[in-house]
């Protein structure tokens, strides 16, 4: 398994209507949330994470992965690279609704490792954590993090992957939401 992650500049944002199979990926931790009006399959991966998000016969699938992935063509809502920052919004079906905020944010050496530090901290029961190997030029690798908020009809998600020959850190606030339905 590719134990550090590719380059930063080499990553893609993609929001599927459809399951996106698992191996396609390699899954380096993953979690299941169900709820009484969804379900949640969270994935770390190797370059980032892929989020899926169940209601009846809906399914949203979030993906953060290199451009060298070969990912399904079909059902695609969005899909561009992963720079600066980005907004996102969706209503599939009129059922469900997405958005998301990615941005990646570049910072000084100090403030990098000051953020590996506490991402380090994070245990397992309030999230999903994965620790990467170093690449041997730095004395610690990247770290992927996601954190969950989840209620009765939406749910939010937070990503954080680092990348530490670059003092660079990806985040995302995501949010899919059940929406009402409408009268007729």
């Amino acid at each position: 398994m590719l134990s550090v992650r590719p380059k930063i500049t080499d990553l893609n944002f993609h929001l599927f209507a459809r399951n996106i199979h698992p191996e396609l990926f390699q899954v380096c931790a993953s979690r299941l949330i169900e709820r009484e009006n969804y379900s949640l399959n969270l994935k770390i991966t190797t370059d980032g994470h892929a989020i899926s998000f169940h209601h009846g016969s809906i399914v949203l699938t979030e993906v953060s992965a290199g451009a060298h992935h070969l990912l399904p063509t079909g059902n695609i809502l969005i899909s561009h690279p992963i720079e600066g920052t980005t907004i996102d919004q969706a209503a599939y079906r009129e059922q469900v609704g997405f958005s998301s905020k990615v941005q990646i944010e570049c910072v000084p050496t100090k403030m990098f490792v000051s953020i590996q530090q506490q991402l380090d901290q994070k245990v397992e029961c309030e999230g999903l954590v994965q620790r990467f190997e170093s690449n041997g030029r730095i004395a610690f690798g990247a770290i992927s993090y996601i954190n969950v908020q989840a209620f009765r009809k939406h749910v939010k998600v937070r990503t954080f992957h680092t990348f530490p020959e670059t003092c660079s850190i990806i985040k995302s606030d995501t949010q899919f939401k059940v929406l009402p339905i409408k009268n007729s």
